[in-house]
């Protein structure tokens, strides 16, 4: 989405930025959205134009990031080929050890997402 909010209503979570059915991280990323939204209203004090846009601002670049990310394992979830199939179960298959997860996964098993420290503002 172009903007996540209108007038006094700013969406979080898989209503505005949903990374991808299959990163499980839906949950966790709404909540650090909503942390990030109640702290931009804290620091604005209460005015919604000003934290609206400092939260988009602060997570439009994040998520844009985690959706392109996405769009490219898509391509390997749901291969074209028959091979493909058969190498996309066996690696499936073998995800359940962590150092093959790193492996195949990397970077987007973590997210450099720096939370600010909103309890001094």
């Amino acid at each position: 989405m172009e903007s996540w909010t209108k007038g006094r209503i700013a969406l979080i979570g898989d209503a505005c930025f949903a990374p991808s059915l299959l990163a499980g991280q839906g949950s966790a990323l709404a909540m650090a959205a909503a942390y990030i939204l109640a702290g931009e209203l804290k620091t604005a004090a209460g005015d919604h134009r000003s934290a609206f846009a400092a939260y988009e601002r602060m997570l439009q670049p994040f998520m844009a990031r985690k959706q392109r990310a996405a769009r490219s394992f898509a391509r390997s979830f749901a291969p074209r080929t028959e091979f493909g199939i058969v190498l996309r179960n066996q690696i499936t298959r073998l995800m359940t050890q962590p150092f093959v997860a790193k492996l195949f996964m990397g970077r987007l098993l973590t997210d450099p997402l720096p939370l600010p420290d909103y309890a001094s503002a």
